[in-house]
């Protein structure tokens, strides 16, 4: 790790954030205003709740995170992939698209009723610049053996590493529900 550069696993991670960023702006751009806030059905989101969604979600990890960083020692980050646990697998996995199987939202990650389209946009990229900011801070500790305590369920405590994963397939999740919803075609699913 030379001059400042982030161990090449977070910088993956990095990448992916990155990419989900990308990828929201692109299909934001996309759409009408009136489209954006759109639910193609009463119960589904509209582009602009996922967003939200989105937004809300990073932020109240960013919230979790920070409290976990506080409370651990410094060891610093290695390049070696992190070993995560197979349940840490399996539930990443089950967040990846292609989506299986729909979750109920706690509802601590719900989305504003009716948020605004510019302010929501500016909101989803502000909380995805302060996870990577979190991303780099991460460079400092042992991405296994911190411990964040999941924001929806305090039962749940994934490894630091695999709740910025979390981040990043969540991201890529809805995003692609939201693809469908605009009929877009961009390419990829990973960053």
């Amino acid at each position: 790790m030379n001059n400042g550069a982030l161990p090449l696993v977070l910088e993956d991670y990095r990448r992916q954030v990155e990419s989900i960023k990308a990828r929201a702006l692109a299909l934001a751009e996309r759409l009408t205003e009136e489209e954006m806030r759109t639910r193609p059905a009463p119960e589904a989101w509209s582009p602009v709740e996922i967003l939200d969604h989105l937004r809300v979600t990073v932020e109240q990890y960013l919230l979790a995170i920070d409290a976990a960083l506080a409370a651990a020692p410094k060891t610093g980050a290695t390049d070696r992939e992190p070993r995560y646990s197979w349940v840490w697998r399996l539930f990443l996995r089950t967040i990846e698209p292609p989506v299986k199987r729909r979750f109920r939202a706690p509802e601590v990650f719900a989305p504003k009723p009716q948020p605004q389209v510019a302010a929501t946009l500016r909101g989803f990229l502000a909380a995805h610049d302060a996870l990577i900011e979190r991303i780099h801070r991460a460079a400092e500790y042992d991405l296994e053996r911190v411990k964040v305590v999941s924001p929806g369920n305090s039962l749940l405590k994934p490894p630091l590493g695999c709740a910025i994963l979390t981040m990043a397939a969540h991201g890529r999740r809805h995003l692609a529900q939201w693809q469908r919803l605009a009929g877009a075609e961009l390419a990829g699913e990973r960053g």
